[in-house]
């Protein structure tokens, strides 16, 4: 039986920008927002670190202990390699979270897979790149670095 298109469902944790856990019927789902993708908070580059622990905090405060749709995306898969379920997330207001996130340039658009919110997110980031916002106020300093 396939994943409702639209579940809702309590945010509990937030591990990063683009990774939360959510409630959902009483069980606890890790949930990979669709579409964007945040630095990684263990990147060796100060600022991108930095960026990394702000997006987190962004979506601490914009999402932890609220409720939230969690809307499939039509166009790929209901969970990613690790499990976890990918979702848009969408506050009572209407707001995408995602989108947010590309907007105020915390994140970019991850156009790796499909999905329906394409053209909207790559609007999102063209009008973050054009204000020098977030990660677009960055220089890359090379290619990103994980600490091992």
């Amino acid at each position: 039986m396939p994943a409702p298109q639209v579940e809702s469902g309590r945010v509990v944790w937030v591990a990063d920008g683009d990774t939360i856990t959510v409630r959902i019927s009483g069980a606890k789902e890790k949930v990979r927002l669709v579409g964007i993708d945040t630095p990684e908070l263990d990147d060796t580059r100060p600022a991108w670190q930095a960026l990394a622990h702000e997006a987190r905090a962004h979506v601490r405060a914009r999402l932890r202990g609220r409720t939230v749709a969690l809307e499939r995306n039509p166009l790929g898969d209901d969970r990613d390699k690790f499990g976890r379920l990918l979702r848009y997330v969408v506050l009572d207001d209407g707001t995408d979270i995602g989108e947010e996130m590309i907007r105020e340039g915390y994140a970019r658009a991850y156009t790796r897979f499909p999905f329906s919110r394409r053209a909207k997110y790559e609007a999102a980031e063209r009008e973050a790149r054009n204000a020098g916002r977030g990660r677009w106020a960055l220089s890359s300093s090379g290619p990103r670095r994980v600490a091992s």
